[in-house]
């Protein structure tokens, strides 16, 4: 008898356990991310917007779809996942980022780890924001890569390594990027970890050049001007550098701004073409050059006064991130 009531026992817990484990799995089948406001549900509708799961805002016409398609304008629920993913706004980027992160999208993995890594809409987590970028990498992700190479160069959200930053960079470059292959070069140049070799970081310098990296031109500009591994001359300097502003350098484009309108050592004082220049950079999102596109308003500096205009090109830059510039904005605003 008594066995008998022991294996009724046994039995009884077994099937509680397995109770127990099949909730555990309907709970986590039953999260969901919602695609309205990026937010991690269960259950019937959105614990944050109270919308249902499934629900998607057209990034082309704004209509909301339950469907695989815009009942409107006819765009694919996953190309417009990928558009609203790829939007500058980070807050009306996350739903789509975060959704797509689920789904092993590199891409999205590595918005992630930016997500995390500023703590925005999510909570600063720096493991969290490592992982992700590991992640995105593991899956061939080249950019994935350079940026943990970033974190070992400089040391974010990880212990400074150079060794490893060399080794993540050479991951990329193994993947075909160019821009991976111009952070190896500094190494050479700058003499971080490898014996200073000019003549190597040119080789790397040149490849990423030839492959589409504008601000390759310019590192082999800065060198041609410097005399590192190269005869010193100022002519080819200036050529390489306006060879990075033509392929879209935004700190060639700045730094030949600042030549032409101070007269540097490189060319002429030249303040109308300097001005051009400064635009370029600005419209490249340069905020350096914003800045100093309300300076020379501000003051009249190859151009007349305008102070209007002034405090548009503050008011940018400062968007941008300059703090000199917000002082300069409130400043001419009176405030």
């Amino acid at each position: 008898m008594m066995k008998k009531a022991a294996c009724l026992l046994g039995i009884l817990a077994l099937l509680f356990s397995l109770s127990a484990v099949m909730a555990e799995e309907e709970t986590e089948i039953e999260r969901w991310i919602c695609l309205l406001c990026g937010e991690e549900s269960s259950g019937a509708v959105c614990d944050t917007c109270g919308s249902i799961p499934g629900i998607w805002r057209c990034a082309a016409c704004e209509n909301e779809n339950l469907t695989d398609m815009c009942r409107v304008c006819g765009t694919s629920r996953s190309d417009s996942l990928r558009a609203q993913a790829s939007a500058a706004d980070m807050l009306a980027a996350f739903p789509a980022v975060r959704f797509l992160a689920t789904q092993d999208d590199p891409e999205a993995l590595l918005s992630m780890s930016r997500y995390y890594e500023a703590g925005i809409m999510l909570s600063r987590d720096s493991e969290a924001a490592v992982t992700c970028c590991r992640r995105a990498a593991d899956l061939g992700y080249a950019p994935a890569w350079i940026r943990l190479g970033n974190m070992y160069d400089h040391g974010i959200l990880v212990d400074r390594d150079y060794f490893t930053a060399m080794e993540m960079y050479q991951q990329a470059v193994d993947l075909g990027s160019a821009e991976a292959l111009w952070y190896l070069g500094t190494f050479y140049e700058e003499g971080f970890t490898v014996h200073r070799n000019y003549e190597t970081a040119l080789s790397y310098y040149r490849q990423a050049a030839e492959q589409g990296y504008a601000d390759a031109w310019m590192s082999i500009a800065y060198c041609a001007a410097m005399g590192h591994g190269m005869e010193r001359d100022s002519a080819l300097a200036l050529q390489y550098y306006e060879k990075a502003a033509d392929a879209g350098s935004h700190l060639a484009c700045d730094y030949l701004g600042y030549q032409y309108m101070t007269g540097g050592d490189l060319v002429a004082m030249d303040p109308a073409r300097g001005m051009e220049y400064y635009r370029k950079a600005a419209a490249l999102g340069n905020s350096r050059s914003m800045m100093a596109l309300g300076y020379a308003y501000q003051t009249g500096q190859g151009t007349d006064p305008d102070a209007e205009e002034a405090a548009r090109w503050y008011e940018m830059a400062a968007i941008a991130g300059r703090t000199d510039a917000a002082e300069a904005f409130a400043a001419i605003q009176g405030k």
